[in-house]
């Protein structure tokens, strides 16, 4: 009974050889209990979680070396412990070719259901070391590509400069990020929430309105009502929640122009920098058109019909503690909310 109780002891562990943890058991149990990897770590053959983790990262890179360096451990052990829990599965995950790696239907689903569950487990660790420890760790965190990189990545350096233990893996992307099965921590969204699984802090508002050249409109149509707009050029964002739907406002009346567009882009950045080339009107953020506005390169276009305001805010998935490094960059965002109008 002793030895079996040390043999399960040692097969949720996770030392090298030179660890007091590992020589202090018996050569019998060290050899009964694990195998050391190439990478110095024990592994069981029974760690689900760690081949779920292996599972994770691999789905998430789509790449076995980049995953393996996510949790170093190399790129053999990664792809033992994948192949392991196939065949504890009975299903393949991944579909491997010489030239790419995609997940199979039944990697998909396993993803979702792994990530939330490894979730979960980070979440219970964290809820009960929220009073005592610093906040420490990598913080993954997902951007609104133009508005990250314009009034974002500027504040960063203050942001690692105050938690110094904290590091940082940043996603610029205006596409919809699945903030479970990427296992980001907190993801910055401008617009209408629609994932009412997620948690949110508001940020602050994003003014935003229609603009054009003063070039493009000297030699464009009239343009004094929303109908006029379907004489000119539209440069149109396509992840625009609304679609091709414009929505404005004036004096409490709401207008709903659909439009169509003469350029179609999924970067805000490039339709600012088409706007002010003089290619047409763009719907585009304050915090884009700000100085071309007042340099005089754009000009509000039906300045008396209002753009809504839309919003920013902060979403992460947990039901439970915010987890410390979490909740000091939420807090960084809203202590520095005046930046981002």
């Amino acid at each position: 009974m002793r030895m079996r109780n040390r043999i399960c002891q040692l097969a949720h562990l996770r030392v090298s050889k030179d660890d007091p943890v590992w020589t202090g058991f018996p050569l019998r149990c060290r050899l009964l209990s694990a195998r050391v990897s190439p990478d110095m770590s024990i592994e069981s053959d029974n760690d689900h979680l760690a081949l779920m983790r292996a599972f994770v990262e691999g789905a998430r890179c789509l790449n076995f070396a980049e995953a393996a360096r996510g949790l170093g451990i190399t790129p053999s052990t990664l792809g033992r412990r994948i192949k392991r829990l196939e065949e504890r599965l009975g299903v393949n995950l991944f579909i491997r070719t010489t030239r790419r790696m995609t997940l199979t239907e039944a990697g998909t689903a396993y993803q979702s259901s792994c990530a939330r569950i490894l979730a979960d487990i980070e979440e219970a660790d964290a809820a009960v070391s929220v009073l005592g420890n610093d906040p420490a760790g990598l913080l993954r965190v997902s951007l609104p590509a133009t508005f990250g990189r314009l009034r974002l990545a500027p504040l960063l350096p203050r942001f690692t400069e105050r938690y110094p233990e904290i590091r940082l893996d940043v996603i610029y992307t205006d596409d919809y990020v699945d903030i479970v099965a990427r296992r980001v921590d907190v993801a910055i969204r401008i617009g209408t929430l629609s994932d009412s699984s997620l948690r949110a802090r508001k940020i602050g508002p994003i003014g935003r309105r229609l603009v054009a050249s003063p070039a493009y409109l000297a030699n464009a149509p009239g343009l004094e009502t929303p109908d006029d707009l379907s004489d000119h050029r539209i440069l149109h964002f396509s992840n625009l929640v609304t679609g091709d739907a414009w929505l404005l406002e004036r004096d409490g009346v709401s207008r709903t122009v659909n439009v169509k567009p003469f350029i179609c882009a999924n970067d805000s950045s490039a339709l600012y920098h088409a706007s002010a080339e003089g290619q047409g009107v763009a719907l585009l953020a304050d915090f884009l058109v700000g100085p071309a506005l007042e340099a005089g390169e754009l000009v509000t276009v039906l300045p008396e019909w209002v753009v809504p305001t839309s919003t920013l805010h902060a979403v992460y998935a947990t039901s439970g503690s915010t987890p410390p490094k979490a909740r000091v960059f939420i807090d960084f965002l809203l202590e520095n909310k005046d930046s981002f109008t």
